[in-house]
């Protein structure tokens, strides 16, 4: 991560890998369910070749894009949320705890947690909607329902709970761990640990969305399973498209 060539090699073969993916339409239909009204879903399926023309490698200009304080390490990006850490944790003592997250796989390949509001994305309005064939492609395939080798997921989160106030992509990666073992583990039911393990094994991408900072984090699960920090966003509600941040 040194050297600024390997930094932008390392982002743009995973934003190739990433632009397109399942995991990549499951996070536009939550980013449309997070952020109602501007038509994200569909300004970013119309300007994906523009995100390649548009990506800010991480600075002090692009940083300050992003709204909290990033830098970089050998893996990736850092966010720092000290600010934010004192002020959500007194706001989320003042509401209600939101139910038991569940997972909803309406994609091949990817599926969707969402610790804020939990039947969001099983309602039959309002959840995430199969997404149309791209130019050039057939439809996607359906896997079987007891196949559980995800490579993507989307987690919907206050990346405060975490419990951190320097998030690195080791730390994001332990956080997004809990969130999955918390929501497919079944204490009854023992043989949700198998299922667990599965799923965690099998993932390759994950993508945290905050919606009360507007900040989404993308992370990269490597061959020697070393997770990266490749790819951030943020949302500017006065905007359509993200401004998206690369290392």
């Amino acid at each position: 991560m040194a050297d600024p060539e390997r930094r932008k090699a390392l982002a743009d073969a995973f934003v190739a890998e990433f632009v397109g993916s399942t995991t990549w339409r499951a996070m536009l239909a939550v980013l449309e369910g997070a952020f109602p009204g501007l038509g994200m879903a569909a300004t970013l399926s119309r300007r994906t070749d523009e995100l390649w023309r548009t990506m800010d490698a991480l600075d002090r200009k692009s940083a300050a894009r992003l709204r909290v304080p990033a830098w970089l390490d050998d893996a990736g990006m850092v966010f720092d949320l000290s600010a934010q850490l004192g002020m959500r944790t007194a706001r989320t003592s003042l509401r209600e705890r939101p139910g038991r997250p569940r997972a909803s796989r309406p994609y091949a390949g990817a599926f969707v947690i969402d610790t804020l509001d939990p039947l969001r994305y099983h309602r039959a309005v309002g959840g995430p909607r199969a997404p149309r064939d791209l130019p050039g492609e057939g439809a996607l395939p359906v896997p079987p329902v007891a196949e559980d080798d995800d490579s993507g997921v989307v987690i919907v989160a206050n990346l405060t709970a975490a419990g951190v106030r320097v998030l690195d992509s080791a730390a994001l990666w332990r956080y997004a761990g809990q969130v999955v073992t918390g929501t497919l583990h079944e204490s009854a039911r023992p043989e949700t640990r198998a299922r667990v393990r599965q799923a965690l094994w099998a993932l390759r991408r994950v993508v945290l969305v905050d919606p009360d900072l507007g900040l989404g984090l993308c992370l990269q699960l490597d061959a020697a399973r070393v997770p990266r920090c490749l790819l951030a966003f943020h949302v500017d509600r006065t905007e359509v498209a993200p401004r998206f941040v690369r290392p």
